[in-house]
């Protein structure tokens, strides 16, 4: 049976001795000790994940969702609702999902609305 002992306790002999060579910076932190590592060297540079930035992408929202992404209250989304301005939604159990496309074309709807109303108010 062979006994295992804290690299920092070696001395220089013992340490060539070892199956692994020592870690300055571990057998420092084992004696409680701290190195000063200029800040470049301090952490390997962390090599990508192949899944990382993976997202699935969206393809509906909530309406509360659909509201902070258009800056309208939940409240102002009813009553486009109640006035046949709100863009549809579907039904998925006992949520409502706003699809993606219905968003979009609902945003176009509504620029083309304003503009409209725009050129409207400026004719005599």
């Amino acid at each position: 049976m062979t006994k295992s002992c804290d690299p920092a306790q070696l001395d220089e002999s013992q340490a060539k001795h070892q199956s692994r060579p020592v870690d300055e910076h571990a057998a420092a932190a084992a004696a409680g000790r701290f190195i000063d590592v200029p800040p470049d060297l301090s952490m390997p540079p962390a090599s990508p994940s192949p899944y990382q930035g993976r997202v699935p992408p969206l393809l509906g929202y909530s309406i509360r969702e659909f509201c902070g992404a258009v800056g309208i209250s939940v409240s102002y989304f009813y009553e486009l609702k109640q006035a046949g301005l709100a863009p549809r939604t579907m039904k998925l159990g006992s949520r409502r999902i706003i699809s993606v496309e219905e968003a979009q074309k609902w945003c176009r709807e509504r620029t083309e609305a304003s503009e409209s109303a725009k050129r409207e108010a400026r004719q005599p």
